[in-house]
C-alpha cells in the first residue's frame, strides 16, 4: 500500500528503471542455462522412449524417430505416429529422412549414448562377419570429427598466437602461413603452449586464463 502519491510515483518510477536496466543497477539479469530435463522431450523416441539413434525425420511433418523404429512402424502404417499425418501410401519410406543435424545435437549432449552406440555397434559386427556395414560409423569406428565429450572428460588444447591479415607478431616473427623456414616453424612450434583442462570449460574462462597465463594487460582483446 503506497502512503501517498508522490511515494507511489516515486516507487512507479524506480520499478519502471529497474525493468528497463533488467535487475538492480541497470543490469541484465543472468542468462539461466537450460537444463537436459528441459529438452529430454525434444530428443527422445516417442516408439522406444530412448534418445534418438540414427535420427530419422518425416518429410510431411517434420516428426522425428530412431531409424530402426519408424522403418518397423511404417511396415504396418502409413501415417506418423505423432501427428497421423499420411506418408506415401505405397513406398512409405519415400517419406522419411536421415536428420544428422538433430543425432549430432543428441551425441553432443548426451555423449553416453554415442560411446555406448558405438561399441553395441562393434560388438554386433564382431559377432555377424558376414554383414557389410555401410560407413565407419555403422562399424562403430570413432574418428576425430565424431568425437564428443562429457563435460568432466580431460582435452589437450594447443595455445598459440593467431595473426591476422592485418596483425604482425610483436617478436618480429612472421605467421607461418607465410614464412615457413625451419627456423620459422621451429620459433612458431615453441611458442605453443598445452593445457590439460576438463571438455567443459567455456570460452569465458579460458579467456580470463589466457590473459593471467601471459599476465596481458585489459586493454588486450582475447579472440578464441
Amino acid at each position: 500500500m503506497y502512503k501517498t502519491d508522490g511515494s507511489a510515483t516515486s516507487e512507479r518510477q524506480t520499478t519502471s528503471t529497474a525493468q528497463q536496466g533488467g535487475g538492480p543497477g541497470g543490469k541484465a539479469p543472468p542468462c539461466k542455462r537450460p537444463r537436459l530435463s528441459d529438452v529430454n522431450a525434444e530428443l527422445t523416441c516417442i516408439l522406444c522412449s530412448g534418445y534418438f539413434i540414427d535420427a530419422t525425420t518425416i518429410s510431411e511433418c517434420l516428426h522425428s524417430f530412431c531409424k530402426s523404429c519408424i522403418v518397423k512402424y511404417l511396415q504396418t502404417n502409413k501415417c506418423c505416429p505423432i501427428c497421423e499425418t499420411q506418408v506415401h501410401t505405397t513406398k512409405p519410406l519415400l517419406s522419411i529422412r536421415s536428420d544428422k543435424i538433430l543425432q549430432d545435437i543428441v551425441y553432443k549432449l548426451i555423449p553416453d549414448v554415442f560411446k555406448s552406440e558405438m561399441h553395441r555397434r562393434r560388438d554386433f559386427y564382431a559377432k555377424h562377419t558376414d554383414e557389410a556395414p555401410v560407413s565407419a560409423e555403422d562399424r562403430g569406428e570413432v574418428v576425430d570429427q565424431r568425437m564428443f565429450y562429457m563435460a568432466n572428460d580431460k582435452i589437450s588444447l594447443s595455445l598459440e598466437y593467431g595473426y591476422g591479415d592485418n596483425q604482425m607478431p610483436d617478436n618480429g616473427l612472421l605467421p607461418t602461413s607465410v614464412d615457413t623456414t625451419d627456423s620459422s616453424v621451429e620459433s612458431a612450434e615453441s611458442m605453443k603452449r598445452y593445457l590439460l583442462c576438463p571438455a567443459g570449460l567455456s570460452i569465458l574462462h579460458l579467456k580470463k586464463f589466457i590473459v593471467r597465463k601471459y599476465g596481458l594487460p585489459t586493454t588486450y582483446r582475447v579472440d578464441v
